[in-house]
């Protein structure tokens, strides 16, 4: 999930995804509030423990989500997980650690190789892997241009990610966009916000559902904390799954978390690991689409 694979160091930070659905008529991520200079998160130290699995949720959402995978075709969700958290995954993994010595309930799988338009080189792999869990969802790294029209840039990133989705084979009810300082953003939050808003009606223009994928701090430096009403995969630099509650609540851009991140140490190398957020079950299970039964 992190941009160059000669900076190893990427490897402690924390990733970010990112990608939304919003109707055509109405922006998802509205202008900036205010300016910031936040500065993201430092990375997390080893250390920590994976959460235990949690009872399997098995029901469907009371009501349908108001969200356009309803009307997603060939899109088989999950309707359990067989652990409430998960892992993701991408070209840090391609390396001879390979995939996390761990059993989780969940992967989601970074399509790009950490910048947008470059091949993650071990997706079929990595895919191969996801499907061997209970729950399979997928994310790609966005950024600005340096000139031109942002939105229009914003979109050919989104169709360029979600094309990749295509060739990999797969079929997803989320795709998330991954906002993160390690890539080129402009100085101007609401360059950036055009760029976010382009990916994410592009997305929307193919039926396809978006969630956003951001650090607090990454996100208000990036967008000036802009507000949202999508979906929200927050990164966070804590060590301790138990210390994640908190930050399900405080989401981003004033909504509420679906999931969370945090960096744990399997015995062999840090993992990104990820967590339902208990108030968003079981409508989050449905965001992903179902691996193995």
């Amino acid at each position: 999930m992190r941009p160059d694979p000669g900076r190893w160091w990427r490897l402690l930070a924390v990733s970010i995804g990112v990608v939304l659905v919003v109707a055509v008529a109405v922006a998802v991520v509205q202008e900036p509030r205010v300016s910031s200079q936040a500065s993201p998160p430092k990375p997390a130290s080893a250390g920590g423990s994976l959460p235990a699995a949690m009872a399997p949720p098995t029901a469907q959402p009371s009501s349908p989500a108001k969200s356009p995978a309803a009307t997603v075709s060939a899109v088989k969700t999950a309707t359990h997980l067989s652990a409430g958290w998960g892992v993701d995954i991408s070209w840090p993994q391609c390396g001879p650690l390979g995939m996390p010595a761990v059993q989780p309930g969940f992967v989601i799988v970074g399509i790009n190789g950490g910048r947008p338009f470059t091949d993650n080189v071990c997706l079929s792999r990595e895919v191969s892997y996801a499907r061997t869990r209970t729950g399979v969802a997928a994310y790609l790294n966005i950024d600005a241009p340096r000139s031109g029209d942002a939105s229009a840039y914003g979109a050919k990133v989104a169709l360029d990610g979600l094309a990749r989705v295509q060739r990999a084979g797969l079929s997803l009810p989320v795709l998330w966009l991954d906002v993160e300082v390690l890539n080129h953003w402009s100085t101007s939050g609401a360059v950036n916000v055009a760029v976010i808003n382009g990916a994410l009606r592009a997305l929307e223009q193919r039926g396809v559902t978006a969630g956003i994928y951001s650090s607090q701090a990454m996100w208000r430096q990036i967008t000036g904390d802009a507000g949202l009403n999508v979906p929200v995969w927050l990164a966070t630099s804590v060590t301790d799954y138990r210390q994640l509650p908190s930050y399900c609540d405080s989401g981003l851009g004033g909504r509420a978390a679906d999931m969370t991140q945090y960096v744990a140490y399997d015995g062999r190398q840090l993992v990104d690991v990820d967590v339902l957020c208990q108030k968003a079950i079981p409508a989050v299970v449905n965001e992903f689409a179902a691996g193995r039964d």
